[in-house]
């Protein structure tokens, strides 16, 4: 498969995969060309749907490229070259294999044309980003690392059930916008599980147990690809949603009022 049209998420897999294999020197290095491929990838590639699935009875669009994707691709893996800059000094395989997992659970969903794809790969980013808070090898990080786990396994039931809702109500499997006086009982679980990975107030108190117990370098993953896949599936899915208006309010008072009240910047 050229690299045209191959999808960005498989390129980071097939990273991941190698570093098993890699000395620590040259997994450094890959931390920082793997994402950086990507990016080249992600710029050139064509838009439209570039690869067409069929799965059981459903036709599914793997790799499905616009404008808004493509921003939000592109931004990712550029914050992840830089995060394998900053952590250049990280020798640790697991960590290492985390964070490329971690960007292409992030590029799959950002890409995913369809539900089922971007239900793996919403799980994937789960599992990877669990390994950057449990990694610290602290007790409290093991602790908060499971809760995190734990919530967010929680935040993928929803989604599930709402892709399946969604699927019987429906008839398709496709990601398209849904129109706020057409919504479902599949509709509202879907939004839930979005807005439980972007940290909507109230479904935000796993982000300050579970970011600052990560390891210092995964932690800027952390911020940069969980919330933000969140925000980009709400953009997509959600548009003209006023209740996104309402909760986008709350969540930038509410954060600058507990900044003021803080005395620990993480």
């Amino acid at each position: 498969m050229m690299l045209t049209s191959l999808p960005p998420a498989l390129l980071l897999l097939g990273a991941a995969a190698l570093c098993i294999i890699l000395p620590a020197a040259y997994r450094r290095l890959l931390l920082i060309a793997a994402p950086l491929l990507a990016l080249f990838q992600i710029i050139t590639l064509p838009a439209g749907p570039l690869i067409h699935l069929n799965f059981l009875d459903y036709h599914l669009l793997p790799l499905q490229v616009d404008a808004l994707s493509r921003i939000f691709g592109v931004i990712f893996a550029l914050i992840t070259a830089l995060a394998g800059l900053y952590s250049f000094s990280v020798t640790e395989k697991g960590e290492q294999i985390a964070k490329l997992t971690y960007l292409a659970g992030a590029l799959g969903v950002t890409f995913a044309g369809d539900y089922l794809t971007l239900y793996l790969f919403w799980e994937v980013m789960a599992l990877a980003s669990f390994y950057l808070i449990v990694a610290r090898k602290t007790p409290e990080s093991r602790r908060a690392a499971f809760r995190y786990l734990f919530v967010h396994l929680t935040g993928g039931i929803a989604l599930l059930a709402g892709i399946l809702l969604q699927l019987a109500e429906l008839g398709t499997i496709w990601i398209v916008p849904l129109a706020p006086q057409t919504a479902t009982a599949g509709a509202w679980l879907i939004l839930i599980g979005f807005a439980l990975n972007a940290a909507a107030v109230p479904l935000h108190a796993w982000l300050p147990d579970a970011y600052p117990r990560a390891t210092i370098t995964g932690a800027v993953l952390l911020s940069a690809l969980t919330t933000k896949t969140a925000l980009y599936a709400l953009a997509r899915v959600f548009p003209g949603w006023e209740i996104l208006v309402i909760v986008g309010i709350v969540m930038a008072l509410y954060g600058v009022i507990f900044a003021f009240l803080a005395d620990d910047i993480r």
